[in-house]
């Protein structure tokens, strides 16, 4: 039973009794979206297996026409994905639904992260899902702070709701606690994307950091930046935070003051304590500064942007000056206020260069002579008694002939001896007291750097299906061999040296069979595979060694390759491998593989990189980092015949020189852009081996799967695998022009379930189905409603399906021309 309930902006569907307090705050905080009608389906208790036909039948009562933008409240983070693919199929209504979990923000803000392109997913009946935004709504930046970005070995960039946050990467403790604060409390402002540097409470962040990643920010993301000393930074000595990073990028630079917090259109800005408590309230809102012409000159003063003005300082006079009183204006400057006459001095640079303090509000009154002094003063306790009472406690009142720079006897010791401490009544609001600690937010979780998981695959499942047929003893009653047999097996061995090749720059003389070696110039990779040697091949050539130790490739940059060949009869299941055996590292640190691939593959990086600079100019969102060149270029070789026996080396669990080529192309793979839906493949497979696989339930598969986006026309093989993709990436932008733009790659370690095995009947061709499963999706037996909803999706894509299909090219035919998790 399905209640309907419309609260602010929202439909909210729930099946409980009452409506949930999640799904409440976010129906009473979502913004009105002008496109599409905004429903919420409450599941917070598990619901009958029928609660998604309930839930069409319900909206089609709703007789609405626009799309919806659909919000899951007490659910799995995948349940959205899948549950709009499904919707927009049965109601033929776009549907926009989260890819991964979705985050409410301050103000109303729906955030939606997981580790691999998270975001808001338009799903089309017939079409292949867009991707359409990280926030909503959604501001003018929101393309720019998308992905989680590994900047060095101590620096991460991090998208929050309200923006991006450059932190120290090694401090996870820290990192939690003041993440869950900022995404609670900053707002998504619509035209300026603040930029949050350093962490409080962790080692100071480099520049060197922060200049990596403004070349990796795309130009509206430059254009809409604006940085935040939210945290410790490595800063010249007597060096401005704003000053150093314009000189740093040699470009012109904004800075906010403080952490915007409140609403987005009329947002207050507080400093940072160093324990990352806020502090006062800026005046001076956002500068400007201009990088220094040349090395040692006189940096330009900080132009103020954007201030704010309390009541209390009185009608504008000019630009940030406020008539006070007949014979005295105050000026909102970057430190604070400055109460001065009429006329502003000659030292009045001096006085508005004064760098802001995070703990204090300086209160500058100008003092040329005994007379005006003692009224300048006698005002500026007025003005502070008027101010709030945060700001007043933190005011301290400092006469100007102490406070500008650049006098004789100037120092931060001789401008604290220079403040004014009062005995009148106002005396108490001027002392510079030391802040009352504001309490610090318990921690909400939030998405962190760490692997992708469960709750960040969008359209994955959390439990894996049973097969749908049922358990069926093989031919002369063999069971089904677990891995411990299979490494003790015929076939558990990894290949023979036999049959494997790889091209080297020399030729010498072997008594190997069919064994070709690459060494360190590797020159001839473009020949490996099938049609350059053959099983039957004579005897080879071989030139430098085989590596066959794991550590050995760091030192010695070989790779040994077998011919790609589809997997021989009777089917073979993949072992696990080892750390150093794996396409992907566990860790995020390349910088050996980086060093290996370079020297392995000079030629070929030299041969392409014309190419690859033209790709990564087309696609800014590729280029971010240091190491794109490499990790693209190493996308682009796999693509290429170079790459033709790297999955059948790495599904052989053993380490060697293709494991660090391997995981330089997995870290190009991640950058590239998502497929959700239905992805094919194509497989050779007598009966008895589709039981197998069904019995199997799990398929893991330690190489690239290749798959593709669109259906095939004439690919191999008797049996249509349809694959149910949640994390695949499209490769069209390295294909070159003999590849396959349709093409998607599954990352190696990658497990599939298996969802229906259907066997070849009259007129119809033997189908596998499977679904990806999350990073940390349990391999559980037994099915699940979201299995169900996978299921009912490839189906129905079969059935739609209509058209010749696209044709692959018979060279790239074999890459995609076999079943996940089989060697």
């Amino acid at each position: 039973m399905i209640t309907r309930h419309t609260v602010g902006n929202a439909l909210v569907l729930h099946a409980s009794e009452r409506i949930s307090a999640e799904a409440r705050t976010v129906a009473l905080s979502v913004d009105r979206d002008p496109d599409n009608d905004i429903v919420i389906l409450d599941l917070q208790h598990e619901l009958p297996f029928d609660i998604w036909d309930t839930v069409a039948t319900e909206l089609r009562r709703q007789r609405l026409r626009r799309g919806i933008r659909l919000v899951v409240c007490g659910a799995r983070p995948e349940t959205g994905a899948l549950a709009g693919q499904w919707l927009s199929d049965r109601l033929g209504r776009p549907v926009i639904a989260p890819f991964g979990r979705m985050i409410p923000g301050a103000a109303g803000l729906l955030f939606v992260h997981a580790t691999d392109l998270g975001g808001w997913v338009c799903y089309r009946r017939g079409h292949t899902p867009v991707w359409q935004s990280k926030r909503y709504p959604v501001p003018a930046w929101d393309g720019a702070a998308v992905d989680h970005l590994t900047i060095s070995s101590t620096c991460a960039a991090e998208p929050l709701p309200g923006g991006v946050w450059l932190r120290e990467s090694r401090d996870e403790a820290a990192v939690a606690v003041h993440g869950s604060h900022l995404t609670s409390t900053m707002p998504c402002l619509p035209d300026a994307m603040p930029v949050l540097v350093g962490c409080p409470g962790t080692a100071p962040l480099r520049l060197d950091d922060i200049a990596r990643f403004w070349r990796g920010l795309a130009p509206e993301g430059r254009e809409h930046a604006r940085f935040v000393q939210y945290g410790p930074v490595a800063l010249p000595d007597g060096e401005q935070f704003g000053q150093a990073l314009a000189d740093l990028l040699r470009s012109p630079v904004r800075v906010f003051t403080g952490v915007p917090s409140g609403r987005p259109d009329g947002p207050a800005m507080f400093t940072v304590d160093a324990d990352g408590r806020p502090g006062w309230q800026v005046f001076a809102e956002e500068l400007a500064y201009r990088p220094r012409e040349t090395l040692g000159a006189k940096a330009v003063t900080p132009r103020i942007l954007r201030h704010r003005a309390p009541p209390e300082l009185g009608e504008p006079v000019g630009p940030r000056v406020y008539q006070y009183a007949h014979d005295a204006v105050v000026e909102v400057i970057p430190s604070g206020l400055w109460l001065r006459a009429p006329e502003p001095p000659r030292h009045a640079d001096r006085i508005r260069a004064v760098p802001m303090d995070p703990n204090r509000v300086r209160l500058v009154v100008d003092d040329p002579a005994p007379a005006a002094a003692d009224r300048h003063r006698e005002l500026a306790g007025d003005l502070a008694a008027r101010l709030d009472p945060a700001t007043r406690r933190r005011a301290a009142v400092q006469p100007s002939s102490l406070v500008a720079p650049g006098r004789p006897g100037l120092s931060a010791r001789g401008i604290e001896a220079g403040t004014y401490r009062y005995t009148t009544g106002h005396a108490a609001g001027l002392l510079p007291a030391p802040s009352v600690p504001a309490p610090v937010p318990e921690p909400v979780p939030v998405a962190g750097p760490s692997a992708p998981s469960a709750s960040e695959v969008a359209a994955t499942v959390p439990a894996v299906a049973g097969p749908a047929l049922p358990d069926t003893p093989l031919p002369g009653g063999t069971g089904l061999p677990g891995p411990g047999a299979e490494a003790t097996g015929p076939h558990g061995a990894g290949p023979g040296v036999a049959g494997l090749h790889v091209a080297g720059p020399s030729v010498v003389g072997s008594e190997a069979a069919g064994l070709h070696v690459a060494g360190p110039d590797v020159s001839g990779l473009h020949g490996i595979g099938p049609d350059a040697n053959g099983p039957e091949a004579a005897a080879p050539d071989v030139a430098g060694p085989v590596l066959d130790g794991g550590a050995g490739w760091a030192t010695s940059p070989t790779m040994t390759l077998p011919v790609h060949r589809p997997a021989p009869a009777p089917v073979r299941f993949q072992r696990t491998p080892g750390d150093d055996a794996r396409g992907v590292r566990p860790g995020p640190d390349l910088d050996e593989e980086r060093t290996w691939f370079r020297r392995a593959f000079r030629r070929e990086i030299a041969a392409v990189s014309a190419d690859v600079a033209d790709v990564l100019a087309a696609h800014p969102a590729l280029a971010g980092g240091a190491d794109a060149v490499e990790y693209a270029t190493a996308v682009r070789l796999y693509l290429s015949a170079a790459g033709d026996g790297l999955d059948q080396a790495l599904r052989s669990a053993e380490p060697g020189g293709h494991v660090p080529f391997a995981r330089c192309v997995s870290a190009g793979v991640r950058r590239l852009p998502v497929h959700r839906g239905v992805a094919y493949a194509g497989a050779g497979l007598t009966t008895a081996d589709l039981r197998r696989i069904a019995q199997r339930r799990v398929l893991t598969d330690w190489g690239f799967t290749n798959a593709l986006a669109e259906p095939p026309a004439d690919l191999p093989g008797t049996v249509e695998v349809l694959i149910w993709s949640a994390t695949a990436r499209r490769t069209a932008a390295f294909e070159t022009g003999d590849g396959v733009p349709a093409r998607v790659l599954f990352l190696p370690g990658t497990a599939f379930t298996v969802l229906q095995v259907q066997e070849p009947e009259a007129g119809a061709p033997a189908r596998l189905l499977l679904r990806e499963l999350a990073v940390e999706e349990p391999p559980v037996d037994g099915r699940v409603r979201f299995d169900a909803l996978a299921l009912a999706a490839l189906r129905q894509h079969l059935v739609r399906r209509t058209g010749p299909g696209t044709p692959v090219p018979a060279a790239a035919a074999r890459r995609f021309t076999g079943v996940p998790g089989l060697r």
